[in-house]
């Protein structure tokens, strides 16, 4: 069910983006929207009180600003939108500092993580959806090598205090075979669109994707750990909550698209 999940996952994000305009925001405000839940919920499950309807707002017309003005102000909105959450605790004392601070990891994560999506598309005047493939390949690729790698050779534990189940033989097969299967992607890609991408190139987004997506996960299991939770929610039967399922990509896509402006684009 796991290899399945994440085909499906890979073939919905293909299909949105390939449909592309206005659908592409309106699905990363969907999920950013569902995302921000479910970090909510968690935090609150510690006796905290993030501000939702503010953090709700926020990445709303982050997102909206975003489609009309086509990223050009989106630091200078994230700027705006840190000053004016901070500033609720003047207007509502009895909101504390931590409420503040969940409500704006809320907005940043998954929220403006997730808008690295809108970005990657067409970043480092490449074909259309040539970075996505490779972040999609790099991400649940690594997720789906280590989880058999670990089933078949693990034995030494990894990260035993945030994920007990997760093993070092798990994560070095998962970040060969990420590797591996970047590479071949790279070269299908080349020949499809008829560019000359160095395979170097291809090994890069293979590491970077393999590194970051084993710690975006652990990131996401050591937040349910400190807040007691098992997974984010339930949306997803038997594969819980969409946070679940993302929480891989939303450290790849960033690092995707920061390799392709300094490295690519230099």
């Amino acid at each position: 069910m796991r290899v399945i999940s994440a085909a499906i996952a890979i073939l919905f994000l293909i299909a949105i983006f390939w449909i592309g305009g206005w659908l592409i925001d309106l699905v990363l405000i969907i999920v950013s929207l569902i995302g921000m839940k479910e970090i909510y919920q968690a935090f609150m499950n510690k006796g905290m009180h993030p501000q939702k309807l503010a953090g709700y707002l926020a990445i709303v017309l982050f997102y909206i600003q975003n489609f009309f003005f086509e990223g050009s102000y989106n630091f200078f909105y994230v700027l705006l939108a840190i000053v004016l959450l901070l500033s609720i605790l003047v207007w509502k004392p009895s909101v504390k500092p931590d409420d503040i601070a969940v409500t704006m990891l809320g907005l940043l994560y998954p929220g403006i993580l997730l808008s690295t999506a809108g970005l990657i598309k067409e970043a480092a005047h490449l074909p259309q959806y040539y970075l996505l493939y490779m972040t999609l390949a790099a991400t649940y690729g690594t997720d789906t090598f280590a989880y058999f790698s670990g089933r078949l050779l693990g034995k030494r534990k990894l990260c035993p205090v945030i994920s007990p189940n997760k093993t070092v033989e798990g994560s070095v097969g998962g970040l060969v075979g990420g590797i591996f299967l970047v590479m071949v992607l790279g070269i299908v890609l080349n020949w499809v669109y008829n560019i000359n991408v160095h395979p170097f190139h291809f090994a890069m987004f293979g590491l970077l994707g393999g590194v970051f997506s084993q710690i975006g996960d652990l990131t996401a299991s050591s937040i349910k750990r400190y807040c007691n939770i098992k997974d984010f929610g339930n949306l997803i039967p038997g594969h819980g909550g969409i946070l679940d399922r993302i929480d891989s990509l939303l450290f790849v896509l960033p690092v995707v698209y920061v390799y392709s402006q300094l490295v690519l684009m230099g």
